[in-house]
């Protein structure tokens, strides 16, 4: 049995998809390569071959950066990056995601029934509504502990 990776890397590379699937994964793994400071000032704009294209949101981080450089491709090197270039851009925010908190879980029957109970007193629907959401939403948040 082969490795997905022998046979789909070929495959990926003879389309021309293969800089920007490796791009993406390293987009999903961000704060896990990173520690939040670092990762918050900087991210993966472009992939060309082995080289990663990071923006960077100032002037002093990007100074900063620059004296990192080696330890930030050795960060990357499981992802096949060699080398690294630095611009001043726009740091993306869609697929940042809160490196304190985990994946969302589903709620119980008693936690869904606890939140209904709390918003029964108001009158006004959109306002229960959004309250009522807020609720769910924070029980269902599973935090590190």
């Amino acid at each position: 049995m082969k490795k997905a990776e022998a046979v789909l890397g070929p495959m990926l590379k003879r389309l021309g998809i293969e800089s920007g699937v490796r791009l993406e994964r390293i987009r999903s793994d961000w704060f896990d390569i990173f520690e939040a400071g670092l990762a918050s000032h900087m991210y993966p704009a472009g992939c060309t071959e082995n080289e990663l294209l990071l923006n960077v949101d100032s002037p002093a981080w990007m100074q900063q950066f620059t004296y990192y450089k080696k330890d930030i491709v050795r960060k990357l090197a499981p992802y096949g990056i060699t080398d690294a270039r630095f611009r001043i851009g726009k740091i993306g925010t869609k697929k940042r995601r809160t490196p304190d908190r985990k994946k969302d879980r589903v709620l119980s029957d008693d936690e869904v029934s606890f939140a209904a109970a709390v918003v029964s007193e108001v009158s006004d629907e959109r306002l229960k509504e959004s309250i009522r959401k807020a609720i769910e939403k924070s029980l269902a948040v599973k935090k590190k502990p």
